[in-house]
């Protein structure tokens, strides 16, 4: 029945299946799921969407049998994902069979075919499984989201929760240990097969810029082309004759477009790792008049344009998305893409983009991230990245996910991948992450609050442990000690093997001990002598040495290294040591010894931590929530099941400031301004704070010392467990929503500095999700009313809008 089930599918496509989604059919069709991992852009939703054509359009006689679960639930990590997911699957099927559910929007929640994020999965499976019980298929797109933190204990929460009549048909990006995280699924699960396919859809070649001129990164054995990396090490700043001399010229990004028109290598994506580069990169296309489209692909342009701000009702938004979209430069083919700007404006240059009315796009990172926006180039203007900490070369893994929209599948034959060349990037670092290709998932999991209360409401402490055990985490420590038993082995017989061997002076009695005398009197020689070293420049330095005056010793520390100098280097004279032809192999013996000791030492510590890691977690997050009142015992307390209704990283400290009263008698406005400190997440954390922060109200202020105050008491409490969890509160926000609560136009709010209009957007549609939460939550308790109103004042259509 298969082959006429993937005949039956294939019919209904513009295309023909590729082998290897033919394969992932198959074993889905005998097994409990399957895991594909295939490159961007390579047809890997084709399998999931399989599954829903079966439920939705398949002849009958093909469907599963009556009585059997057949509903499908599609998830993705991002709102943004779900929502385009939606569409899409509606404009297909009906949108009378397909539902949405995310923090935002509840869509026809009772459809066969349910479209939601990953977190919303894992909040039914807690809270209602019974809804669960239609559905036969749940995809999990963009399952190497495991590697992520925090989110990536979500997915393992799912698979781990979700009931074994389900089968998993888990979407990831090429990743080498793709059979070990079948394998833990297996084992939860049972048989879970696994299909995956590395080649490109699009062949890829990579191209690495110097001075405005393109070389190949590679030659066509697929060795380093040998020109280019001559080149690229052939730099002018490391003659120090030249360190003073003008920078030796970058590539220009005016040039570099040029080149790509030159090559017929547009559209392109432009990634610069900032906005503020993206606004830098358009205003500089805009000031030199870049033109790189048709008269006819203006027209198109602009007919598209009219069509967009038409469908918008809100005349506030519709100015606002105006200024987003600056009709001179869209003309031109050319805009940004970023996480600070609307959501429509955003959607807007992606429509435009698909359709080749945009040649190039400046974007940051973000638009990597499952979005449809194939084309056929795809430059890097720097290979460097701020990981929070520092600047780093970008990974393997971040490369390929850049690389992965280069080369529209059935529209070109090659994609490009560009790599601008700077002067304090080693080229050997680019070379490195373009050949590995290499990504292996680890598990991020680590218990949280909202886990534990969740866990204890439905199972024994005991229990809710032996579900810990089960984590992908907890897999990945289990093979390591199974690979750490077979190297302890050989560690220890190399021990023995070592420390039986002995050395013997040729001429006089030598042994261990006096090699352990010798090496020791050796290092603190040196300690010694290091420490004369700073007294005299410390001497010299306070002017008492030239002049003779106040040169005294107070203690007579100097005089005292000396003797302790002289006596040290009589030992070491005194030792046979140094006079031993075999002193250097003796050492390195002893080096050896010490080393493998370490490694022994090192490598049990590290695994018994690692084996009872969660479990330690799991019992201190336990300990603060019984501190704080959320547990009486190990059973969830009125205040811990407010708190596992809310969700969220603040879910504690909203639930406090309920049962504390810390939000009454605030107005819709005012309780708008004080739970965005709770959701939004400030930008540019490493700004100096202000020195007196202002808030819109008086009461608003309070609020703010009230939960800070309940923040610190629970940071405490925490402290004293070894945990560290709490975000800090967001101030950033606080006006833009009070004045979004009062109904102001988007025009007049300002967004906080270093941030955008996009950024006040996704604040307030946080604060939009709490909402929905405590209303459902609330329900019957005094501040229901004012939770309802304000999620109703901030309710806009840009809000409401999927």
């Amino acid at each position: 029945m298969t082959d006429e089930l993937i005949a039956a599918y294939e019919a209904t496509l513009p295309f023909t299946l590729d082998e290897f989604q033919r394969e992932a059919i198959a074993k889905l069709e005998q097994s409990r799921g399957v895991l594909v991992s295939a490159p961007t852009s390579s047809g890997k939703t084709v399998v999931a969407e399989y599954a829903i054509w079966r439920r939705l359009s398949a002849p009958q006689a093909l469907r599963r049998p009556q009585g059997t679960p057949q509903d499908v639930i599609y998830t993705t990590p991002l709102k943004a994902l779900s929502n385009q997911k939606f569409r899409d699957l509606g404009e297909r099927y009906g949108t009378e069979r397909i539902g949405l559910v995310t923090g935002e929007h509840t869509i026809n929640d009772s459809a066969p075919v349910v479209v939601m994020t990953t977190e919303i999965l894992r909040n039914v499976l807690y809270d209602e499984p019974g809804r669960v019980d239609r559905v036969g298929d749940v995809v999990l797109d963009e399952v190497h989201y495991i590697d992520d933190f925090p989110r990536g204990t979500v997915w393992e929460e799912v698979i781990i929760e979700a009931p074994h009549h389900i089968r998993v048909i888990g979407l990831s990006a090429t990743i080498s240990n793709v059979d070990e995280v079948a394998a833990w699924m297996t084992g939860l699960r049972g048989p879970i097969a696994t299909v995956t396919r590395t080649e490109r859809p699009v062949a890829l070649e990579m191209w690495l810029a110097v001075d405005n001129s393109l070389h190949p990164l590679f030659d066509p054995k697929g060795n380093a082309d040998r020109r280019t990396l001559e080149l690229a090490q052939t730099d002018v700043l490391r003659d120090p004759r030249w360190r003073y001399a003008r920078r030796a010229p970058d590539n220009d990004l005016l040039r570099i477009i040029e080149e790509l028109a030159r090559r017929r290598m547009l559209p392109a994506i432009y990634f610069i790792f900032s906005r503020r580069g993206c606004r830098e990169a358009l205003a500089r296309c805009d000031l030199h008049n870049l033109d790189l489209t048709t008269a006819d692909e203006k027209h198109q342009t602009d007919r598209f344009l009219q069509q967009r701000l038409t469908a918008l009702t809100d005349e506030d938004e519709r100015r606002v998305v105006t200024d987003a979209l600056p009709a001179r430069l869209l003309h031109r083919g050319v805009a940004m893409h970023h996480a600070g700007m609307l959501p429509y404006a955003k959607e807007t240059v992606e429509h435009l983009f698909q359709r080749g009315a945009i040649k190039v796009v400046f974007a940051t990172e973000t638009l990597s991230l499952g979005l449809n926006m194939p084309a056929r180039s795809c430059v890097i203007s720097s290979f460097t990245k701020f990981d929070g900490t520092a600047f780093a070369p970008l990974t393997s893994s971040e490369l390929t996910q850049l690389m992965g929209r280069a080369g529209r599948r059935g529209i070109d034959t090659l994609g490009h991948g560009v790599i601008l060349k700077e002067s304090d990037v080693d080229v050997r670092d680019i070379y490195d992450a373009a050949l590995s290709g290499e990504f292996a998932v680890a598990s991020k999991f680590a218990p949280t609050y909202g886990m534990v209360l969740s866990l204890l409401r439905t199972r024994t402490a005991a229990e809710a442990e032996a579900l810990l055990d089960k984590s992908f985490g907890q897999f990945q420590s289990a093979r390591q000690l199974e690979h750490w038993a077979h190297r302890r082995a050989n560690l220890e017989e190399q021990l023995v093997d070592l420390k039986r061997r002995r050395f013997r002076h040729p001429r006089v009695p030598c042994t261990e001990r006096t090699l352990t005398q010798f090496l020791h009197a050796s290092s603190e020689l040196t300690d010694v002598h290091n420490a004369l070293r700073r007294q005299r420049r410390e001497h010299w330095r306070s002017g008492r040495g030239r002049s003779g005056r106040g040169g005294t010793d107070p203690g007579q520390r100097y005089e005292a290294l000396k003797r302790r100098a002289n006596m040290l280097q009589r030992r070491v004279n005194d030792s046979p040591c140094p006079r031993c032809p075999y002193l250097a192999e003796h050492r390195a013996h002893r080096r050896q010894v010490e080393d493998t000791e370490r490694t022994l030492e090192g490598g049990e510590a590290e695994l018994e931590h690692a084996q009872h890691r969660f479990t330690r977690e799991f019992r201190a997050l336990r300990a603060v929530l019984r501190e704080a009142g959320f547990l009486d015992g190990d059973a969830p307390t009125a205040l811990g099941l407010l708190a596992e209704g809310l969700y969220g990283e603040s879910a504690l400290i909203v639930a406090n400031a309920i049962a504390a009263g810390t939000l009454e008698g605030l107005r819709p406005e005012e309780l708008a301004g004080t739970l965005v400190m709770l959701v939004a997440e400030d930008r540019g954390r490493d700004r100096p704070p202000a020195s007196r922060r202002r808030f819109p109200t008086a009461r608003v202020e309070h609020c703010h010392r009230e939960l800070r105050s309940a923040l610190r008491s629970l940071e405490a409490v925490e402290a004293e467990h070894g945990l560290h969890t709490l975000a800090p509160l967001s101030l950033d926000y606080v006006i833009p929503a009070y004045r979004w609560g009062l109904g102001e136009d988007l025009t007049d709010i300002e967004p906080p500095a270093g941030a955008d209009v996009g950024d006040v957007v996704k604040a307030v549609k946080s604060l939009y999700s709490l909402l929905r939460q405590m209303e459902q939550a609330l329900r019957g308790h005094a501040l229901h009313q004012v939770v309802q109103t304000t999620r109703e004042r901030i309710e806009r259509d840009l809000i409401r809008r999927v």
